[in-house]
């Protein structure tokens, strides 16, 4: 009996001290979109933000976190030329060029070799090994991961809907930022009970007014926005009503930031969210406030 006991509290330990000590593996899915439809019948030049991409990930490349990178074809994200502009970083230039540094560190990490999402959907040991899901923004989701192709049509992307339902089922950290909070409206109804995945949340995503300012230099108007989108959906939308102002929002597993200006504060509140994750003590809240 003594043996057996431990044996048992040998095991326990040992799965503590594994939850302590695995390195986190983070899916960072990344839109390779390079423009969004307009009203008028044309198209707008977009890529990913260059903020949005990286100043979230700082904080976790730090904490030596793993980074796999997927997008919805396989082909590697194009940096919307606009995120490279000093305004995007409150016109610091220091912040800019860490950006940049840190995005070639990135490449190297295999942001240059990317997963084509069905490829991580169809391995099962690939999909669950992963802590966290991390959508960064810019215009380009809108194109190919909320939607299959928006250039074509409205369908949503099936493929991103699933990855979305099993980082909610697992209670896993899920953040996305700016325009990639839209991609939650490519779930829908996965458990049959008439609402929509996300029902109640309460997040954050790029403001109307932001959108609408954008559009200026578009040469046309977006067919659909974010916040509109997701409103419809169910969501509980919480924004800041400064341009430049940074607002983050945290409701169970989901955390979201509404622009660029969101960026650092949404990696440091991530870092906080992986780890009271990875806690072993750790109990998913399935209720507001995790």
């Amino acid at each position: 009996m003594k043996i057996f006991t431990l044996a048992l509290s040998l095991t326990l330990l040992g799965a503590l001290l594994f939850a302590q000590t695995s390195k986190v593996k983070i899916l960072v899915y990344v839109s390779s979109a390079t423009s969004i439809p307009l009203d008028n019948g044309k198209t707008a030049t977009v890529g990913v933000f260059l903020g949005e991409l990286t100043e979230p990930l700082m904080p976790l490349v730090k904490e030596n976190y793993e980074l796999v990178f997927a997008t919805p074809d396989g082909n590697i994200p194009t940096i919307d030329a606009n995120s490279l502009k000093p305004i995007a970083f409150k016109f610091s230039k220091k912040r800019l060029k860490k950006a940049q540094a840190f995005y070639e560190e990135l490449k190297k990490m295999g942001l240059d070799h990317p997963k084509k999402i069905s490829e991580v959907l169809a391995d099962e040991n690939l999909l669950t090994s992963f802590d966290v899901l991390f959508v960064p923004g810019g215009h380009a989701p809108m194109t190919d991961v909320l939607y299959k192709n928006w250039l074509k049509g409205n369908d949503v992307n099936e493929e991103t809907g699933k990855l979305l339902q099993y980082f909610h089922g697992a209670h896993k950290p899920t953040a996305l930022i700016c325009h990639g909070p839209g991609a939650l409206a490519a779930v829908g109804d996965p458990y049959g009970n008439g609402k929509w995945m996300y029902d109640g949340y309460k997040m954050t995503c790029i403001s109307n007014r932001a959108d609408k300012m954008g559009e200026k230099a578009m040469g046309g108007k977006m067919l659909a926005y974010p916040t509109d989108i997701l409103k419809q959906k169910g969501g509980i939308i919480k924004q800041t009503p400064f341009l430049m102002g940074s607002k983050v929002v945290e409701d169970r597993e989901l955390i979201t930031g509404q622009n660029p200006f969101s960026a650092v504060k949404l990696g440091k509140k991530l870092l906080k969210k992986i780890q009271r994750y990875k806690n072993p003590k750790y109990r998913p809240i399935t209720d507001p406030g995790f």
